[in-house]
């Protein structure tokens, strides 16, 4: 990302925290002795942008697992390295695609292997154990209900892809574990910029909150510097380095337009930025284990 572009939203800070979010904190906060273990969801396209800082104090005393969702949207080989930096830290960790149900037995046989302590400690006192409690925790559309679907193999939770769906906790009760599910809680002021523009291009956060004139610039310069070919060979449109005039080629290729002969740049910039957030362009991640510029 050029220094240009990082310069955008230096002199405004982003802030997106609806008013559900801060009763969740708190609620999570008061629940936190009921449950056996987190569940912590994180965007492998990600990881660092996606984990919530405030949520890293209610986890240090209880069983955790970070689940990185989304790798089927993510980079292969930027996935591999997180693996191995899971490893090297010694950080419980799955990656998954929750729409595999090979993802979710890997969730559940992890649960188990994890707070197994915890049930032989029932045992050793003679006691009947007790259903495993798991709070699941993330920013907003990370894939909390979906998980929670899966587990519960019912639909408890809706599920949408657009940030702040989920507005209240709720007890799902599966077989051998209950969930509490809990809304997307971001913290109140993003003042790492490039994080708040990396959750806008995810769509962690409404992307209405940023000039989407300015965050497609973003996720040209990134494309171009990254994944050039996937995203020339996807639209069939070479970038010369002009961002209008790779918007004309593209409104024009696509037929959007306001009138007859008037260009709708809005809907072309609106058309990119989905296929960004959504894969379509090709497997994308934001982040590498180190900043070494990649973003």
């Amino acid at each position: 990302m050029s220094m240009n572009e990082n310069k955008m939203f230096d002199q405004s800070p982003i802030n997106w925290f609806p008013g559900h979010m801060a009763k969740a904190l708190r609620q999570m906060k008061e629940k936190m002795n009921l449950v056996d273990i987190i569940l912590e969801l994180v965007d492998s396209r990600a990881p660092l942008a996606t984990t919530n800082p405030i949520l890293q104090e209610y986890q240090k005393k209880k069983c955790y697992l970070k689940i990185f969702t989304k790798i089927d949207l993510a980079d292969d080989q930027l996935t591999q390295e997180w693996k191995q930096e899971m490893e090297k830290k010694q950080i419980p960790a799955l990656f998954v695609n929750l729409a595999k149900k090979e993802s979710i037995s890997m969730i559940l046989t992890k649960i188990k292997e994890i707070t197994a302590p915890l049930v032989q400690k029932d045992i050793q006192r003679g006691l009947k154990p007790k259903t495993i409690r798991a709070m699941i925790v993330g920013i907003p559309n990370v894939g909390k209900s979906t998980l929670i679907n899966a587990l519960s193999k019912r639909k408890s939770a809706g599920v949408a892809n657009k940030p702040g769906f989920t507005k209240a906790q709720q007890w799902i009760h599966c077989k051998d574990l209950d969930l509490l599910d809990t809304p997307g809680v971001l913290w109140p002021n993003l003042k790492e910029n490039q994080n708040g523009i990396k959750l806008a291009l995810l769509g962690s956060i409404k992307e209405e909150i940023l000039p989407t004139h300015d965050l497609v610039k973003i996720a040209i310069a990134f494309l171009a510097k990254n994944y050039k070919t996937m995203w020339e060979n996807h639209y069939q449109i070479a970038y010369h380095g002009d961002v209008e005039t790779y918007l004309e080629t593209f409104a024009t290729k696509r037929g959007h337009l306001f009138q007859k002969d008037q260009l709708d740049y809005n809907r072309s910039e609106k058309a990119i930025l989905n296929d960004f957030k959504n894969g379509i362009i090709g497997k994308i991640t934001l982040e590498r284990c180190n900043d070494d510029g990649w973003f």
